[in-house]
């Protein structure tokens, strides 16, 4: 009779508990803490659905959306959110990531000029010029270079290089800078000049892998 009891009292527990409504912002705290970004994902919506007007958190999602390399997803939240921001520039940054994944080439262009424009971050305008040259497109790129030379001497900017399909390298622009000069001057065969400004760019920072890889086979081929 007391298994019985014991029985109808844990029911009872689970019925009642069952009823409850979950607390999705503690679940969606919890996910971010361990980096189950699916599982955070999954909350917000849930919060969304539940009160749309409860839309705190949907200014997260474009970045757990890249997270789980869910690109279309990110894009779309990334556009909902400029229209409450259409300057700022972390979901600038973000537009711009999205052009690039999806070739929309002016579209990208055109939001690194707005955010140079509006930050005048060297960044931003080194990823302009490196557009320029590897589009042909001579004057403006030259015009890029001459003013981050002019600029880049006390700058702490740094730019992103892919180092492997997945894994990024920061490196200052200085250096990198530098070493988009070698390869211009690798590309007008001036290979002396090009090896100086590749060692140039190691000396500003020794850990810069595409400087080493391209100095390498630089070195490789007057072989």
């Amino acid at each position: 009779m007391k298994k019985i009891n014991l029985l109808l009292v844990v029911l009872a527990f689970v019925a009642c508990n069952s009823k409850q409504t979950p607390d999705y912002k503690k679940l969606y705290s919890h996910a971010m803490e361990i980096k189950d970004y699916q599982t955070a994902i999954t909350a917000i919506q849930i919060m969304y659905q539940l009160d749309s007007t409860d839309n705190a958190l949907l200014d997260t999602l474009p970045e757990l959306y890249i997270a789980q390399r869910n690109f279309e997803s990110a894009d779309y939240y990334t556009q909902i959110a400029l229209k409450k921001y259409p300057d700022n520039e972390h979901f600038l940054q973000i537009k711009a990531l999205m052009a690039q994944q999806f070739g929309r080439v002016e579209e990208e262009m055109d939001t690194y000029e707005k955010l140079y424009a509006k930050t005048q971050k060297l960044s931003y305008l080194y990823q302009l010029t490196a557009f320029y040259f590897s589009a042909g497109q001579i004057e403006p790129a030259t015009k890029g270079l001459t003013e981050l030379e002019a600029k880049m001497a006390n700058a702490t900017d740094s730019v992103d290089f892919m180092v492997s399909e997945t894994a990024k390298q920061k490196v200052p622009v200085r250096a990198a800078v530098y070493n988009m000069k070698a390869y211009l001057q690798a590309q007008k065969r001036d290979l002396a000049g090009a090896k100086n400004y590749f060692e140039m760019a190691l000396k500003e920072y020794p850990e810069f892998v595409t400087a080493k890889q391209n100095l390498m086979q630089l070195m490789g081929g007057r072989r």
